[in-house]
């Protein structure tokens, strides 16, 4: 018997609480890397990971700014990892689309990524939702205890 836990998208969880717990800035960065470091061990040239999360970080900041509250409740948490995943997985096929429009891009199944990735990968987001939420605050704390620039290390 397998899990089939491969689908989980730890990097997609992290960049839908950027969304919630961070400025813009710092979400947009944290998007990014994640974006990059997916596309570099994907193995592909066309950078659809990094440009499907970072629709899905610009979607998430709008509607959280502009629906939701940046409240980092269960039921906020938990509605953000399903809309982040449902609109991954649409940015992605569009994203795909017009790669291959311009001869960029591989046909990805839709069908297949629809009906057995989707699931799966949003079964395993909502599992790890909360471990992550947890470990995201616990560096947040950590690092606004660190000295910055502005305040001298005392010794």
């Amino acid at each position: 018997m397998t899990l089939h836990i491969s689908p989980v998208n730890l990097i997609l969880i992290v960049t839908a609480l950027a969304a919630i717990l961070s400025d813009f800035d710092q979400g947009l960065v944290i998007t990014l890397i994640g974006g990059l470091l997916l596309d570099f061990v994907s193995g592909q040239a066309d950078g659809l990971v990094s440009m499907s999360l970072l629709i899905v970080f610009l979607v998430m900041h709008l509607v959280l700014s502009e629906i939701l509250a940046r409240e980092p409740n269960r039921f906020i948490i938990f509605a953000s990892i399903v809309g982040s995943t449902v609109i991954y997985f649409l940015a992605f096929l569009g994203v795909d689309k017009l790669f291959q429009y311009i001869n960029l891009a591989q046909k990805v199944d839709a069908n297949y990524l629809l009906t057995v990735q989707l699931p799966l990968t949003l079964m395993w987001n909502l599992f790890f939702a909360y471990p992550v939420f947890r470990y995201y605050t616990w560096v947040q704390n950590l690092s606004s205890k660190l000295p910055t620039n502005e305040q001298p290390i005392r010794t």
